[in-house]
C-alpha cells in the first residue's frame, strides 16, 4: 500500500479555504514568450517553531499604515524618500502548468504594494514579465526588457528561471530576492541574486531523517524523482542530495530517476520505480507534478515511503483525492491558521480580505520580500546615494537581514538573515507536516543541518 502519511500524533491545524485556489486551472505545457505589465489576476524564515501563538492583535479601527510602520519596526519617511515611485520587475510563472505560483505570489507582491504606499513608502510600481513556468527563453527575453528597461532590481522565482537569467542579472547588477525557489544548490553565491527560502529538497533533508529515524527504524533504503532542471546543475541537487542520505546513515539504492518540469504523465519511470523500489522515495517535484505523480503512483502500487517538499492546493487538485488519504511533506511552511506575530496576524487578516482565502508559504514569502525591499530603498536613501542595484546590494551587505512574518512572537515580527557567501538563508526554521482529510498536522520542526530537532507537541 501506498504510504504519504505518517507519524506520531500531533496538534492539527485546521487548513481553511482551500477550495478558491484549488479552482486555479493550469495549463499544460509551455507557450510562447510574453509578458504583462498589469499586476495578474489571480485566483522566509521562522525564527522559532511555531508552538506558541501571539498575543498581540492588529487593533481594529486604526489607521492601517502607522500599523504598518510600528509592527514592522519602520518609522515614518524622510520628504526625500517617501511617496516616490520606485519601477520594479517581477518574473514569475504566470502561465503554464506553474501558473498557480505566479498567481499566489503577485497576490502577496499586491497586498504588500498597498501596505507600503498607506505606511508612507514609496510607490512600488510592479512590472510583471512571464517566464512561462520555467520556460528559460521567457526568463531570458524579460531579463533584456527589464535591463533594457533600466530597471535595478526585481523579485524572481524558480531559481531565476532555473539559472538562465543569472548572467543578465549579473550583466544589468539587477538586485534579485527569490523567495519561491531560494538559491537552489546551483545558485549559490551569484551575484545580485539572493535567495529567501530553505532550499528545497535537500535543506530539509538532515531534519527529515532524524524525524523518519525516531519513526520508521527499519526503513533504510532511499531513492529519488526530481524535476530534471539541466547539467551542471542536476549534477549538483544530486551530490548534494546523496551525501546527506550518507551523513545520515541511509543507504542509496541507486534509484534517481530525472522527470520534465511540468511532466503530468510518469508512465515510463514509475515501472523503473517499482522494479528498484527504496523503503524511502523522496519527491523533488513541484506544483502540479507532485499530485499527479502521487495520484499514479498509488494506481501503480508503490510501497515506498512517500516524502514531497511542497505543499500546494493545485498540488491537491491534480492528486485527485490521493492526498485525503495522507500526504506528508517537509520545508519551511508558513502557517497561516496560527500566524506567530502581530505582522504575519495583520498580513493574514487583510491578505484573506482582499482574496477571501488564508494566504499560503508563497504568497508570505513575496509579501515580506517586498518589504525587503522598501528597507534597502530606505537604507539607500537614507545614505544620499543614488538607487542603482549595486546601491542596494551593498546596502544589503551591510546588513542581511529583514524582518519577517515568520517566527517572531507578541513583542514583533520575526527576522531573516541570508548568508553573505552562499547567499541562502543563514537560518530556517523547516518542518514535517502531514495533510490529511483537509487538515495540516505538524509532526517536527528543525534547523538547517536538523539543528534544534524537536517532535512538535
Amino acid at each position: 500500500m501506498l504510504t504519504t502519511g505518517f507519524a506520531p500524533k500531533g496538534t492539527k491545524l485546521g487548513f481553511r479555504a482551500l477550495t478558491l485556489l484549488m479552482a486555479v486551472v493550469l495549463a499544460a505545457g509551455f507557450t510562447a514568450c510574453g509578458d504583462d505589465d498589469d499586476s495578474p489576476s489571480a485566483a522566509s524564515t521562522p525564527s522559532a517553531a511555531p508552538t506558541q501563538q501571539a498575543t498581540a492583535q492588529p487593533e481594529a479601527g486604526r489607521d492601517l499604515g502607522q500599523q504598518i510602520r510600528e509592527l514592522t519596526g519602520f518609522d515614518s519617511e524622510s520628504e526625500e524618500c517617501a511617496s516616490r515611485e520606485i519601477p520594479m520587475g517581477a518574473v514569475l510563472a504566470l502561465t503554464g502548468p506553474g501558473s498557480f505560483y505566479g498567481a499566489t505570489m503577485s497576490r502577496g507582491i499586491d497586498l504588500a504594494v498597498e501596505h507600503i504606499e498607506a505606511a508612507g513608502g514609496p510607490v512600488f510600481e510592479i512590472d510583471y514579465h512571464d517566464h512561462q513556468s520555467g520556460d528559460p527563453a521567457s526568463g531570458v527575453q524579460a531579463m533584456t526588457e527589464l535591463g533594457e528597461g533600466g530597471y535595478v532590481a526585481k523579485l524572481a522565482s524558480y531559481v531565476d528561471d532555473l539559472g538562465a537569467m543569472l548572467p543578465q542579472t549579473l550583466e544589468y547588477e539587477m538586485f534579485t530576492l527569490d523567495g519561491g525557489g531560494g538559491t537552489s544548490v546551483f545558485g549559490q553565491g551569484q551575484p545580485f541574486f539572493w535567495g529567501t527560502r530553505a532550499i528545497t529538497p535537500t535543506d530539509p533533508l538532515p531534519g527529515l531523517f532524524q524525524y523518519l529515524a525516531q519513526t520508521q527504524p527499519d526503513a533504510s533504503t532511499v531513492g529519488m524523482v526530481i524535476w530534471d532542471v539541466g547539467d551542471p546543475s542536476n549534477d549538483m541537487i544530486r551530490d548534494d542530495a546523496l551525501a546527506k542520505i550518507a551523513d545520515a546513515g541511509l543507504e542509496f539504492n541507486g534509484l534517481y530517476e530525472y522527470t520534465p518540469v511540468g511532466s503530468q504523465d510518469y508512465s515510463q519511470v514509475l515501472p523503473k520505480i517499482t522494479s528498484n523500489e527504496p523503503d524511502i522515495l523522496l519527491l523533488g517535484l513541484y506544483g502540479q507534478d507532485i499530485g499527479s505523480f502521487i495520484n499514479q503512483a498509488e494506481t501503480a502500487g508503490l510501497d515506498s515511503i512517500l516524502i514531497g517538499f511542497e505543499f500546494t492546493p493545485d498540488g491537491i487538485n491534480a492528486a485527485k483525492g490521493t492526498f485525503e488519504d495522507g500526504y506528508t511533506f517537509a520545508y519551511d511552511y508558513f502557517d497561516a491558521a496560527n500566524p506567530t506575530n502581530p505582522w504575519a496576524r495583520l498580513f493574514v487578516e487583510e491578505f484573506e480580505e482582499a482574496y477571501g482565502e488564508l494566504p499560503d508559504f508563497y504568497a508570505a514569502n513575496y509579501y515580506e520580500d517586498l518589504f525587503g525591499m522598501w528597507d534597502l530603498v530606505r537604507r539607500v536613501c537614507a545614505a544620499g546615494d543614488e538607487l542603482t542595484g549595486s546601491a542596494l546590494d551593498a546596502a544589503f551587505r551591510q546588513n542581511p537581514t529583514f524582518a519577517s512574518v515568520y517566527g517572531g512572537d507578541a513583542s514583533g515580527p520575526g527576522s531573516k538573515t541570508l548568508d553573505l557567501e552562499t547567499h541562502s538563508v543563514a537560518a530556517r526554521t523547516m518542518g514535517v507536516f502531514t495533510y490529511e482529510d483537509g487538515e495540516i498536522t505538524p509532526h517536527a520542526y528543525f534547523g538547517l543541518d536538523g539543528a534544534d530537532f524537536n517532535l512538535a507537541q
